[in-house]
């Protein structure tokens, strides 16, 4: 029987997901900027492709009511394993009925980029939708005027992924009723998404050092957070 985890790649107790050198460093970032926007007090947030919890544990532990939307049964059935108090949708959220309530507060983190089937606003459009004005929205998204995008784009078959760059961002939360709050860049170095490198610590203090993060033009990944108007 495979351990928790094991078969669902992008679980926090899986190697080649989250638990890694890359995992952690990423986790770390991307959880810094959710407190920062979404505070302390009780609220309702849901978790846009939010998989087994990563970001929903921690987040009920915290005192918020999550609901997690996500097209995965496994990955719902591991977090209900790891946090029976986070409420699990199975669904494609671009389809999901808006009975699901109104929302004090959204997160999709390194989820954006796998809704192919819709543009942009199309995506943010829905999303504002289930939130009420004042609400903030956290998400991630891939720089496609970043190096690291065009070397992605050499490959000869480099997938397809829903992308932007800051402007373009920026432009499709407005039409679809967002102001934006803050923008920061992540994942300044080169290892691959699951890395286990002995140098992603080094990488990170580097990162940092040098204030890598204000430089949203090139940076390979976007950290965003808009309110809802």
């Amino acid at each position: 029987m495979p351990a928790m985890g094991e078969s669902y790649q992008w679980d926090v107790h899986n190697v080649r997901g989250y638990a890694n050198r890359m995992g952690v460093y990423k986790t770390r970032r991307e959880w810094a900027f959710i407190k920062r926007h979404i505070g302390p007090d009780r609220q309702k947030v849901l978790d846009i492709g939010g998989g087994s919890g990563r970001f929903a544990v921690p987040l009920a532990a915290r005192g918020h009511a999550v609901t997690v939307v996500d097209v995965s049964p496994e990955a719902l059935r591991l977090l209900a394993r790891a946090q029976s108090r986070v409420r699990g949708i199975l669904a494609d959220f671009m389809t999901l009925d808006d009975r699901v309530g109104e929302h004090d507060a959204a997160i999709a983190i390194e989820t954006v980029q796998s809704f192919v089937d819709s543009e942009l606003p199309r995506v943010f459009a829905k999303v504002a939708s289930l939130l009420r004005r004042g609400a903030p929205f956290v998400f991630t998204g891939l720089n496609r005027a970043s190096w690291r995008y065009r070397l992605h784009e050499l490959r000869p078959e480099p997938g397809a992924f829903n992308v932007s760059d800051v402007a373009g961002f920026t432009s499709a939360l407005q039409r679809s009723g967002f102001d934006v709050v803050e923008v920061a860049g992540f994942m300044w170095m080169p290892f691959g998404v699951t890395s286990n490198s002995a140098g992603v610590p080094a990488a990170a203090l580097v990162e940092r050092a040098l204030l890598l993060s204000r430089w949203t033009r090139q940076s390979p990944w976007l950290l965003i957070a808009a309110k809802r108007m």
